[in-house]
């Protein structure tokens, strides 16, 4: 034994088997009450058709079981004789459980990925601060080899629209919205209302998938593909990615380094959709220039929203002697026209800021 390593105790090898235990159950009881719910949902519009897919469940499991002819035989059957509207019904239904079932995994990662953080349990792929320590304790890497890296490079992601993206983002919004209630029941100590409330919300989401149509009636055009793409940004990535960065720089500090520099980035991304002007006859350059507008548009939103943020947050006095000039120069100039005043506070979303910012605020100043 390396005599770097610390020496495991029977109770540290007792907790960490049990909570990977646990974290499966997590998958299994999830996975079980998602298919209850959806089977609920199924019994109250279709109960015809809910006996059909329990059967079909069935004989796909005995025949997964049992890898025998006949069994294959009775479910081919059993299927060939649906009515084409039956069909529709039980495809669609399978295809909802699917995703039902994929969003119990991707709960269970997260629930792994806590366990990891917390120390509960081993993975050290999962865990930023765990693989940066690797690369310098196992990879022969001095941390200052890893800072230097880290600074000199950036990851590039170019999004795509495809064919085989079928989902809609009204179905995608109903399905983060069961994961977040998942997360939220294995994340929370909650009380006995706030549980049911959950699960009614579970419920209704999964309700709402059900009665949503799956299929796109017409055919999107690039802007459409551009705003659905642009829609991962609003909802996953401008947010994600500040807490990505944030737990780098942990990492780092942990390894006596200092942060990563505020001009670098680790990720930059670019867009397919609506650029594809190679002989695609529905992007024109009036469709790219739509596109990068809508680019445009999103990211100037996202920072407005962030600016609006910070007047809250930055209510302090103390400041450089520029940052006081600037905001003194801005407030005597906010006291000039009147005409210009009233129609600047016209184009004002904030509402607890109407009246003039005083110049004892000078960080709220610069930023309304």
């Amino acid at each position: 034994m390396n005599p770097m390593t610390p020496m495991r105790s029977n109770l540290d090898i007792a907790i960490r088997s049990n909570a990977d235990k646990t974290t499966r159950n997590f998958l299994r009881d999830d996975d079980s009450l998602l298919r209850q719910v959806f089977f609920s949902v199924l019994r109250h519009h279709h109960p015809t058709l809910a006996n059909k897919v329990d059967v079909i469940y069935a004989l796909s499991q005995a025949w997964c079981s049992s890898r025998s002819e006949d069994d294959f035989s009775l479910l081919e059957k059993y299927l060939s004789d649906l009515k084409p509207d039956e069909r529709i019904l039980v495809a669609s239904s399978f295809s909802h459980m699917l995703n039902l079932h994929n969003l119990t995994e991707e709960v269970n990662n997260n629930q792994i990925g806590r366990a990891v953080c917390l120390g509960d349990m081993d993975s050290p792929t999962r865990d930023t601060n765990v693989s940066l320590i690797k690369l310098t304790s196992q990879n022969g890497y001095t941390p200052q080899q890893v800072y230097e890296a880290l600074c000199n490079q950036t990851v590039e992601l170019v999004l795509t629209a495809h064919p085989t993206q079928a989902l809609r983002a009204s179905l995608l919004r109903k399905y983060a919205n069961v994961r977040h209630d998942l997360d939220n029941m294995h994340s929370k100590r909650m009380t006995e209302y706030e549980k049911i409330e959950t699960l009614e919300s579970i419920r209704a989401n999964v309700q709402a998938a059900w009665r949503t149509d799956e299929i796109r009636r017409s055919k999107p055009t690039p802007q459409d593909e551009m705003r659905l793409g642009l829609n991962y940004f609003h909802e996953v990535i401008f947010h994600t990615i500040p807490v990505f960065h944030r737990r780098i720089d942990t990492a780092l500090a942990n390894l006596g380094l200092p942060r990563l520099p505020l001009d670098n980035t680790l990720f930059k991304f670019g867009s397919w959709m609506g650029g594809d002007r190679d002989g695609n006859p529905n992007v024109t350059f009036e469709t790219t220039r739509d596109v990068v507008l809508l680019a445009r548009l999103e990211a100037a939103d996202e920072f407005f929203h962030e600016v609006e943020d910070l007047m809250f947050d930055l209510s302090v006095w103390r400041c450089t002697p520029e940052v006081k000039a600037l905001a003194t120069q801005l407030s005597l100039a906010e006291r000039g026209d009147p005409a210009r005043i009233a129609e600047e506070r016209k184009k004002r979303n904030y509402s607890d800021f109407w009246t003039p910012v005083p110049v004892t605020e000078p960080y709220r100043v610069i930023l309304s």
